[in-house]
């Protein structure tokens, strides 16, 4: 008996190419029954199951699933049994939940760009068109970030673009905000109160940029909501 329980067994990528094999012949499975499972190359398949390459998260996650176990039972070092869940359908055959495209109001964009550390400046008039990303805080209503003296962002001024995003792949679903405004320098770092405390590294702060909104848009996909019943 052991005192080992789930979660605590580290686990052993070297032991991969055994146990993949091993489940695959428990469920009589050939290669070729495992690539159409996963959509994934036979020849790359072989390769993984002879130790000769390892695979991403996503292509393990894969081959779990094709094989009706957990990526824990495939990475476990023990000779232990497997976990058994219901085999997958094949690629193509997994229907898809509907989805919408929706408009977002004012006050959801409003929010998703106050959770967000991260997005992307665009300027409308630079003689080299550019998309950065930098890290920012709202301020009020309006967007706030540094740049470091010599970069493209330091003389950035007048129309803009600033977007932030979010996609969660697994579930088909995500967001998009876009602002329309106005950049103007905001004054020295050093001197500006509101940059203290706030992401971006100490030498990439030499100049302080606000956007002032003038529209700000936002979209959002989500699952198809079904009309209420009679």
């Amino acid at each position: 008996m052991t005192e080992e329980t789930a979660g605590t067994v580290r686990p052993s990528t070297t032991a991969l190419p055994g146990r993949m094999a091993a489940r695959r012949r428990e469920l009589g499975l050939s290669v070729a029954d495992i690539a159409r499972r996963t959509g994934l190359p036979g020849a790359w398949l072989n390769h993984v199951e002879s130790g000769a390459t390892a695979p991403s998260a996503p292509a393990l996650s894969r081959l779990a699933d094709a094989l009706e176990t957990t990526v824990d039972d495939l990475l476990s070092g023990r000779p232990t049994g497997f976990t058994h869940r219901m085999p997958p359908l094949p690629p193509g055959q997994v229907p898809e939940p509907a989805r919408e495209l929706v408009e977002m109001t004012d006050e959801e964009c409003r929010a998703h760009l106050n959770l967000q550390l991260v997005g992307r400046i665009a300027a409308l008039t630079a003689p080299d068109p550019f998309v950065l990303p930098v890290n920012y805080v709202m301020l009020d209503d309006d967007v706030l970030f540094c740049a470091a003296a010599d970069s493209s962002l330091a003389s950035l001024e007048g129309p803009v673009l600033f977007e932030v995003d979010e996609v969660i792949e697994a579930a088909h679903i995500g967001w998009s905000v876009l602002v329309h405004g106005t950049a103007e320098h905001n004054g020295n770092p050093e001197t500006t109160p509101e940059t203290e405390h706030l992401p971006w590294p100490d030498d990439r702060n030499d100049v302080c940029i606000r956007i002032h909104p003038d529209r700000v848009t936002g979209r959002r996909v989500r699952p198809t909501i079904a009309p209420p019943s009679a």
